[in-house]
């Protein structure tokens, strides 16, 4: 690579809400200076949030610069950053993610093999010390049944990004579990690799509410993924699990519909079996979490009763995405 030009591009997206962000951005000081450049994309947001986030930069200085951007989706934004950086490989992730100090020397190793296309990592939590944070990240990493780079911590070379088009600009998730890019890339027979060891750090929810939110958005793109596959050609990865359970949520809430009238009790008792029946299918989940975290294993046996709900409105709202139009799928 050539060191007179900064190789790496490292393309971080700025939440409107920029809980964590002072950490993420801080962890960019362990990174060697000379060899990379950042851009900090904010697409959006008030001109307090701006200012915000432009003296924050200011004061940690470095070759970090902040992109703002009128309203758009979380792809389009990232596709306008990479048409602007000038590093011979780009890196995505968000500025809420704390980056690991050998990020760099990661990325030399897994792409000195010039067959690779691109290169993927995890997601794990920042507040680990949180319970719900901690079941979080452990089901992110259980859950995750693609050998693909996402949005939160993927690296590209630029060259194949822009001749692929980049990502699906009308992607508005937060990138995670989104493998659309790494779909057509797969498609064209250009090589990606997920390196286990390489891995971003980001604030995950720390209570119910919001890690059933993240469970939403994870079922919008799951689905979404499915749509990808299909009209690339791409056979199904896994996938019977998670929609066997939609099945059965679906089935709880048809049953007390359609009989209550005329038999409530048989009604209520078919709806319990339908929603017990969820655990056998989360035994795998059940049975890890046991073994590493038993102190979870309460809240993991109510995750996984409430899992599958937001899991199926997410994979609905896709499904209304398409119907009325929205998105490349």
């Amino acid at each position: 690579m050539n060191r007179a030009l900064a190789p790496y591009s490292l393309i971080l997206l700025a939440d409107p809400a920029p809980e964590g962000e002072d950490r993420g951005l801080a962890s960019l000081a362990a990174l060697p200076p000379a060899q990379w450049e950042g851009l900090a994309v904010l697409a959006g947001a008030d001109q307090a949030r701006q200012e915000a986030l432009r003296s924050r930069v200011a004061e940690l200085g470095g070759p970090l610069r902040v992109m703002v951007l009128p309203p758009c989706p979380a792809g389009a934004a990232r596709n306008q950053a990479a048409e602007a950086a000038r590093g011979e490989v780009l890196f995505f992730s968000q500025t809420d993610c704390r980056l690991p100090p050998d990020l760099l020397a990661r990325l030399d190793a897994d792409l000195a093999d010039a067959e690779l296309t691109g290169v993927g990592g995890l997601c794990r939590p920042t507040d680990a010390q949180e319970p719900w944070a901690r079941l979080m990240g452990l089901e992110l990493e259980l859950e995750r049944g693609e050998q693909l780079p996402d949005a939160l911590c993927a690296a590209y070379r630029r060259q194949e990004f822009l001749q692929a088009g980049g990502f699906d600009p009308a992607d508005e998730g937060e990138g995670l579990e989104n493998y659309e890019l790494a779909y057509r890339l797969s498609a064209a027979e250009q090589d990606m690799a997920l390196d286990p060891e390489l891995a971003v750090k980001r604030p995950l929810p720390a209570s119910l509410g919001p890690a059933l939110t993240l469970a939403y958005h994870l079922g919008r793109n799951r689905f979404r993924n499915i749509l990808h596959r299909r009209r690339l050609g791409i056979r199904g990865r896994g996938g019977t699990r998670r929609f066997w359970q939609s099945v059965l949520v679906l089935l709880a809430v048809a049953i007390p519909v359609a009989l209550a009238g005329r038999d409530p009790q048989r009604a209520f008792t078919l709806a319990a079996v339908c929603l017990l029946l969820l655990y056998p299918l989360n035994r795998g989940f059940l049975k890890q979490i046991s073994s590493q975290e038993p102190e979870l294993m309460s809240k993991a046996l109510l995750w996984c009763l409430l899992r599958p709900w937001a899991w199926t409105l997410g994979m609905l709202r896709a499904s209304l995405d398409r119907v009325t139009g929205q998105g490349r799928n």
